[in-house]
């Protein structure tokens, strides 16, 4: 694991599939919730092998935070997206086809940026692999403001999420593969349980989604999934829909589950998004 030092001085680790001086392309990766740079591991090995660089840091909240406060309490998007210009001014230097991939909570950030500048202008495409959406359980519409105002008379207190996802505190399913189940629920970086902030935070960002989808018109590709624990299958059609690209391509596996890349599928869907981006960069 590398380290690189953001503008405000944090030092935050970072991994990079490289390949080589001249890459094709490069990948820039945002990774989900209780997540971290290994979990693109299966495509960062994929990009590599057609020459094509990825990289992905981790990202402040989450469980590798060197700011231990932030874990599970700061979800600040404007601050992702300084993140995001700051690493891609560091790494992505050389003029190569840029592209965004994001998945889960990683991919409602990419949908963020890639509507502004200057990513709208700078990017040759977006991957958006698991984005939530939507929410699967219907929680009360007054729920969130409920959360934000206890949240500001308590910003300590915390919440297991999975809560408003299935009504358990227990991880949801996440994949077919039994091995990377356990893994899952035991991983060093999971988050437990965040402030009501950041629930809110979370939902602020998952309702923002399909309202943002029309403005999004750089070449996109959605890689979703049939048994998906936290949105469904419809939420998902919806907001593909909405896309304002005209260059947009849904990849649907209607027997996987919400880790694609850690899934029974993953060889497919990891050829398919090789495959997408080879499509779009220059002969």
């Amino acid at each position: 694991m590398q380290e690189w030092t953001a503008p405000d001085g944090t030092c935050l680790g970072w991994k990079e599939w490289s390949a080589g001086a001249a890459p094709r392309a490069r990948v820039i990766a945002l990774h989900g919730m209780s997540c971290c740079t290994d979990d693109f591991e299966p495509l960062g090995e994929a990009m590599r092998a057609r020459g094509i660089a990825m990289a992905a840091w981790n990202l402040r909240g989450q469980g590798l935070d060197p700011t231990l406060s932030r874990r599970g309490a700061w979800l600040d998007v404007e601050g992702m997206l300084a993140d995001l210009e700051a690493f891609a001014n560091f790494w992505a230097k050389d003029g190569a086809p840029l592209f965004l991939c994001g998945e889960s909570m990683g991919a409602l950030i990419s949908v963020q940026a890639a509507v502004c500048e200057p990513w709208r202008s700078r990017l040759a495409g977006v991957l958006l692999f698991s984005p939530v959406v939507g929410l699967a359980q219907k929680n009360p519409p007054w729920l969130k403001a409920l959360l934000r105002a206890i949240s500001r008379l308590l910003p300590g207190l915390r919440l297991p999420p999975s809560l408003f996802v299935h009504g358990k505190a227990a991880t949801p399913v996440l994949t077919r593969i039994p091995e990377r189940q356990k893994f899952v629920e035991n991983s060093p970086y999971r988050i437990n349980d965040t402030t009501l902030g950041y629930l809110v935070s979370m939902g602020d960002l998952i309702e923002a989604a399909v309202p943002t989808a029309a403005r999004l018109d750089v070449p996109m590709t959605l890689f979703s999934a049939g048994h998906d624990a936290f949105v469904t299958p419809e939420q998902t059609r919806e907001f593909f829909e909405n896309v304002g690209a005209s260059d947009k391509t849904h990849f649907q596996y209607a027997e996987g589950y919400h880790q694609l890349m850690f899934d029974l599928d993953a060889a497919q869907v990891l050829a398919d998004a090789v495959g997408w981006v080879e499509a779009r960069l220059p002969r």
